[in-house]
């Protein structure tokens, strides 16, 4: 008679379980995202509040993955346009979480399955390729920023969040051409509980890869740093004022800048795995 083998199978660790749980919590999410966002795109859609939805969408995104965020500074109203560093895809619900603001992002995304829906339901602008398309982006930005608010990642890909690259001046002239401020605002993601940068989203990652190691970790912090707006002197071109706010996000990622900040938004216990 053989023998049974009394060895068990190993269990799921924890963080399976919470990486496992959590994901069918974001599928499920998704599935509200992309109902709010056919409603957005049905007549009469244009009456719902477009950015409020999307704030909201984020806020529990970042809740059911356990994003807590902790705020020095607030959103000036004069401030039109927001430019950041830029680590991660998580960088857009943290910022559109706390402030109602559009975004821009590159033409591709709008073709991206379930992102390019969710994207263009946000508002969100579109930098096409070829001749004319900064062009008519900067025109659509400018008369945007006479009503509304607009976030800009001026690098123009993500970075590991400890070094921040040139902020490319083009977009700038929006903010010019409608003589509003501009407020740089600087990202900073905290360790996992192993000392690991889980946050950044670079390299040959892919976005499955990066949101299943995030679905796993217990909790990861993100202090969001709104600096002083920065107001377009006359006759100032946009190259100046690109290099005045990197200087400014630059300032505010420094170590000895790194203090205890208010607490934004605390993880709701209710959520706890």
């Amino acid at each position: 008679m053989p023998q049974l083998n009394s060895a068990r199978a190993p269990l799921p660790t924890r963080s399976y379980l919470r990486a496992a749980t959590r994901c069918a919590r974001v599928l499920l999410h998704v599935l509200v995202g992309l109902l709010l966002a056919l409603l957005v795109t049905l007549p009469g859609g244009r009456r719902l509040p477009r950015e409020r939805l999307t704030g909201w969408w984020n806020a529990q995104l970042l809740a059911i993955l356990h994003v807590r965020v902790r705020r020095r500074g607030r959103p000036a109203a004069e401030a039109r346009m927001l430019v950041a560093n830029h680590v991660s895809w998580l960088d857009i619900s943290v910022l559109v979480a706390d402030v109602e603001t559009r975004f821009v992002s590159k033409a591709e995304v709008r073709d991206w399955p379930l992102a390019g829906q969710l994207a263009t339901a946000a508002g969100t602008f579109y930098l096409r390729r070829g001749a004319g398309g900064t062009r008519h982006l900067i025109h659509a930005l400018t008369e945007h920023l006479q009503r509304g608010r607009v976030t800009v990642f001026p690098e123009g890909t993500t970075t590991d969040g400890h070094t921040v690259l040139r902020f490319q001046p083009r977009l700038f002239a929006a903010a010019i051409a409608a003589g509003c401020a501009v407020q740089p605002v600087a990202l900073r993601y905290g360790r996992a509980a192993g000392g690991e940068d889980i946050a950044p989203f670079v390299g040959e990652q892919t976005l499955t890869d990066h949101l299943w190691r995030l679905l796993q970790e217990r909790e990861l912090e993100v202090e969001l740093i709104y600096c002083p707006p920065i107001q377009p002197r006359p006759g100032q071109d946009r190259a100046s004022l690109a290099a005045a706010a990197q200087a400014a996000v630059s300032a505010a990622l420094a170590p000895q800048n790194a203090t205890p900040a208010e607490t934004q938004r605390e993880r709701p216990a209710a959520l706890a795995a």
